[in-house]
């Protein structure tokens, strides 16, 4: 069973909060940064890796530290998931069309990407939207390699109680002497508010700029 904890809204300084976007003023809000990639490049290069899996498991790294990103509703509580797995896009070329595939996170850069290369070998041959059942405990992560956008809106009609973050990568290039790649957030306000995003987004840019360290 995944384990979560349960959070005590009554004494949570974001009761208030909580409720006003749970409830009064349904909604979420996005947002698109440029990410400073340029040390991530020569890595999958040097290493041999594939950009895409690395950038999953860098993301996913990002989104386990901090909690706004991991809370969900449960049997009528809130929660907080002790971990969360990304859910994420795979396109094929023949049908163009994609797959939602999922990767169980794992602190360990080796074991991740490992578990990457499984699933995807799992379902090469599979055209399903969802090959395999996702895992409550997840996130949503999209790409975008053919365009490098200034903004990305993901509209989603209905998603009360639904808090689970989504990102989007777009197509990397370069400006000046660096490399950068948009990346799209859209999170439910009742759980995360602007301060949260940047404090992620700053995770996420140190991950990226010493990825070089990452056993």
């Amino acid at each position: 069973m995944t384990a979560y904890k349960t959070v005590n809204i009554e004494k949570w300084n974001r009761k208030e909060h909580f409720g006003a976007y749970r409830d009064a003023i349904k909604c979420g809000f996005s947002l698109t940064v440029k990410l400073d990639i340029s040390a991530i490049i020569p890595f999958v290069k040097e290493q041999g890796f594939k950009f895409y899996p690395v950038m999953i498991y860098l993301l996913s790294k990002a989104v386990n530290q901090h909690p706004e990103f991991k809370m969900a509703m449960k049997d009528g509580d809130l929660i907080i998931w002790d971990s969360v797995n990304p859910v994420y896009t795979v396109l094929h070329q023949d049908t163009e069309t994609f797959s939602a595939l999922s990767v169980p996170y794992s602190d360990s850069f080796q074991d991740f990407i490992a578990s990457y290369n499984a699933v995807l070998q799992r379902n090469e041959n599979n055209r399903s939207f969802l090959p395999e059942k996702a895992p409550k405990n997840h996130f949503n992560i999209s790409a975008l390699p053919w365009i490098h956008f200034e903004s990305f809106n993901l509209n989603i009609a209905d998603f009360t109680d639904y808090f689970a973050p989504s990102f989007t990568f777009g197509k990397y290039q370069t400006e000046g002497n660096k490399i950068l790649m948009p990346l799209a957030i859209q999170v439910h306000h009742a759980v995360c508010d602007g301060l949260h995003v940047a404090k992620l987004i700053n995770t996420l840019q140190e991950f990226c700029t010493t990825i070089q360290t990452l056993k």
